[in-house]
């Protein structure tokens, strides 16, 4: 069966906007919706409803954001910051709600595929297996557990400070 150049081209046209644009915008890694609005981090710095968040939080390379879980009154967000060669990857966890957005400082042992388990509206696990680069000093495995009822994050059983210094950068 031959198929003219012409039709080729029509139907590859009609099915542009299915593959390019239409849906870009919910299926796009770096914003999140929540109840209280559009997470944001595309231009490497987080926004919430298009407002910088305070403190406010840098990335790196790339910031991919992810709304997983929620309480009553809280949405809480997953952030990657994508870095480079030595360190792959930091997470942060945010918490949103109507009146505040409380974000975490970047955490992690630089292995950008942890092991995640969430039990919702309860905690957030992220278990990082050791990393080692092939030409950089590595890291040893690491588990975080956030406690949501608590704000407390804990790295192998013992709280770690979560407050950012200025920026979360």
């Amino acid at each position: 069966m031959k198929i003219s150049g012409f039709a080729l081209a029509s139907a590859l046209l009609a099915s542009v906007p299915l593959i390019s644009g239409g849906a870009a915008m919910a299926d796009d890694i770096h914003m999140a919706q929540t109840r209280f609005g559009l997470a944001d981090g595309s231009a490497n710095v987080l926004k919430v409803n298009g407002r910088l968040t305070t403190p406010e939080v840098d990335g790196n390379g790339g910031m991919f954001v992810e709304k997983i879980t929620e309480t009553a009154d809280a949405d809480y967000l997953l952030l990657t910051d994508i870095g480079g060669t030595a360190c792959p990857a930091l997470f942060s966890i945010v918490k949103v709600t109507g009146t505040s957005v409380t974000p975490m400082a970047w955490f992690g042992n630089c292995d950008d595929e942890p092991k995640r388990t969430i039990v919702p509206g309860k905690s957030v696990t992220l278990a990082f297996p050791a990393y080692r680069p092939l030409r950089f000093k590595g890291t040893s495995a690491a588990t975080y557990v956030y406690d949501i009822s608590t704000g407390v994050l804990k790295k192998d059983g013992k709280a770690v400070p979560t407050a950012c210094k200025g920026k979360c950068e």
